[in-house]
């Protein structure tokens, strides 16, 4: 699956992030309850991570309310982020070494997580410095059919979630969460 999102192109990122999407990068829609659930005090100095932020399409909103945005994913992917969505706040990297040892206020992973496999997924909880994460997901993950929660709870605790329809479709196979970190 990681090769998949790694031979991503300008041409063919549009539909991979959002399944039927043929228009520009920096007209990505963002999903409303997803940023209204991962929004911080307007002019704070709180850092927030946008994990697996693709062309930076939830990166631009949660620019709005965090002073410091984290955009992170595979060097492709950021390399497809257009100028638009370049802002003075936010700060798009490849570097995970980097971005582990930041403690978060928020981190937001939208529609990521269910295309990493289980091990990696495991190996990226576990350095995440991070008492809040908002996470919309499909219940599954793409390789091993693992649900996506399984993995989640040995790190986190589900404070609130909400079941949904595929955005792109009519099935019930997607989750909007609120969940805290056991470490906290």
């Amino acid at each position: 699956m990681k090769q998949f999102w790694e031979n991503l192109t300008s041409v063919n990122a549009g539909d991979a992030i959002l399944t039927g999407y043929k228009g520009a990068f920096k007209n990505m829609p963002v999903y409303k309850e997803v940023i209204d659930l991962a929004k911080g005090t307007p002019n704070n100095s709180q850092y927030v991570l946008d994990f697996g932020c693709g062309v930076g399409r939830n990166s631009v909103p949660l620019a709005k309310t965090y002073s410091n945005v984290i955009a992170f994913d595979l060097p492709n992917m950021i390399n497809l982020v257009p100028e638009e969505n370049k802002l003075n706040n936010i700060v798009y990297t490849s570097n995970w070494e980097k971005i582990k040892g930041i403690m978060f206020d928020m981190v937001l992973a939208s529609l990521v997580f269910q295309h990493i496999h289980d091990d990696e997924l495991n190996q990226y909880l576990s350095e995440l410095n991070t008492n809040k994460l908002v996470l919309h997901s499909r219940i599954w993950m793409d390789d091993t059919g693992t649900k996506v929660l399984t993995i989640l709870e040995k790190y986190f605790n589900i404070e609130d979630i909400k079941y949904t329809k595929d955005p792109n479709g009519n099935e019930s196979d997607h989750f909007l969460a609120l969940l805290r970190s056991k470490n906290a």
